[in-house]
């Protein structure tokens, strides 16, 4: 697990929180004042569902307009980059594409 944390203007907010949930090693990001508490938690993968993520965008976008700043912890595992993000050699392409291949002949 990699912690960071970064500061955000509140202009700015919205777009950082989508860039994160198109990342594939982000696990959460909390979302905190500047004294540190904690405004909101979104765990990333729940959010890839797609059920969920038109009110926490609203609520980010809530959070934005009042603030204009604020600090964005932000939760990674560097493991699943490896088993999300796609084949990274020739070899695990090809792998993925004899499995893929027999399903597309189907239709």
């Amino acid at each position: 697990m990699d912690i960071t944390t970064e500061v955000v203007h509140g202009w700015r907010l919205l777009a950082r929180v989508r860039e994160l949930l198109d990342e594939p090693d982000v696990q959460q990001v909390v979302v905190r004042h500047d004294q540190g508490d904690s405004l909101i938690v979104i765990d990333v993968p729940s959010m890839r569902s797609g059920v969920t993520t038109r009110p926490v965008l609203s609520a980010v976008k809530a959070i934005a307009g009042e603030l204009s700043y604020v600090l964005l912890e932000v939760v990674r595992s560097r493991g699943l980059e490896r088993q999300v993000g796609g084949a990274t050699t020739n070899e695990e392409f090809d792998r993925a594409i004899d499995v893929i291949e027999p399903v597309f002949e189907r239709y």
